[in-house]
């Protein structure tokens, strides 16, 4: 940060450049754009594969704001899909849902979780639709980069390997797209050329040289900060394993990040379980506690057939987040199995 700061270059500068070679060399991709955030990589992508106002993007129901809102700024139509046990996108709903409006499928490795997103992208693919992956949670699955058209990632604080503030990138292995990419990332201009418009539209959206400079050194914690969360998934598998009949731990437990630990409860409410734990000083949390078809915003008190969710919204009903993060020590979790035991013995 102290060079960047003696330097003067705030936002152009070295360090983006060398950010997004590191990632591209991480993922095999062609090309790595930076950019200031994880929601304006995923408005980058969605118009790099063509994506106009009034045509159909395939989401998931269940996911952070920033994927629909990202589909609606360019104009775009979400559509939302049904999830299972796993909190992902079911791959059947392609089918299911695509009409001759579909221009992209944007499935979410919620949670951290990785699981169906290479069926989609072969169900996809054969529909001759465009895949891009909202990977803001999994940060480090390499094989995603071959199963999207477009790869787009968050460096959000608070994700698993963050900047100092708000920022993200897009990947590719598509020359074509990532010239489209990286003109839509700034200004619409052509690259190389100063101030030249080459597309009708585009964001400013370039990662600046303060982030660059900070997420080229965290990006060196990755691996430490990935076995932790894998220690921390571990030890909750394997300590509340005798839970079972109380709570669905997660399926997936090999393509995951664990930015995020989900829990079902098999029965009970939720509530009575949350205020126990408040009252042990442990707090669990429902990150995103609306499905995208339940709120009161006009998207989703327009939205027509909402009977269609009725499974989704039964396992949405259940579902809870443990405690799981970088710093957490095995005490802490400790405490956390400890009062889940108390509370079903």
């Amino acid at each position: 940060i102290s060079v960047v700061i003696e330097s003067g270059f705030f936002t152009s500068g070295p360090y983006i450049g060398k950010v997004e070679e590191t990632l591209r060399l991480f993922y095999g991709a062609h090309t790595c754009i930076a950019t200031s955030s994880g929601t304006d990589a995923l408005k980058i992508a969605l118009k790099s594969v063509g994506v106009e106002p009034g045509d159909e993007v395939i989401v998931p129901l269940n996911s952070f704001a920033a994927t629909e809102n990202a589909v609606m700024a360019v104009g775009a139509v979400p559509v939302f899909a049904n999830i299972d046990s796993s909190f992902n996108m079911l791959p059947d709903e392609v089918d299911r849902l695509r009409t001759s409006k579909t221009k992209a499928v944007l499935p979410v490795c919620l949670y951290g979780s990785c699981m169906y997103i290479d069926a989609i992208h072969r169900i996809a693919r054969k529909a001759d639709i465009p895949v891009i992956v909202d990977a803001a949670q999994c940060f480090g699955i390499r094989s995603l980069i071959s199963h999207c058209d477009l790869l787009a990632l968050s460096f959000n604080p608070f994700k698993n390997i963050g900047s100092l503030g708000k920022s993200g990138a897009v990947l590719t292995l598509s020359p074509e797209l990532a010239r489209l990419a990286r003109q839509y990332s700034y200004h619409g201009f052509a690259e190389g050329k100063k101030n030249i418009k080459a597309q009708n539209w585009g964001l400013n959206s370039r990662m600046d040289n303060l982030q660059a400079a900070t997420l080229s050194v965290k990006l060196h914690h990755f691996e430490n900060n990935a076995k932790k969360r894998c220690l921390l998934a571990a030890r909750y598998h394997l300590l509340l394993s005798d839970l079972s009949h109380n709570i669905i731990l997660p399926t997936e437990t090999h393509q995951n990040t664990w930015h995020l630990f989900p829990i079902l409860l098999c029965k009970g409410e939720r509530d009575s379980l949350f205020a126990f734990a408040r009252e042990k000083g442990v707090e669990l949390d429902i990150y995103y506690p609306v499905l995208s078809h339940c709120g009161e915003h006009p998207l989703a008190t327009g939205y027509s057939r909402r009977e269609q969710f009725s499974d989704s919204e039964k396992i949405h009903s259940a579902l809870l987040h443990l405690p799981l993060h970088n710093h957490m020590s095995l005490q802490e979790q400790n405490i956390v199995i400890e009062v889940l035991h108390d509370y079903f013995k």
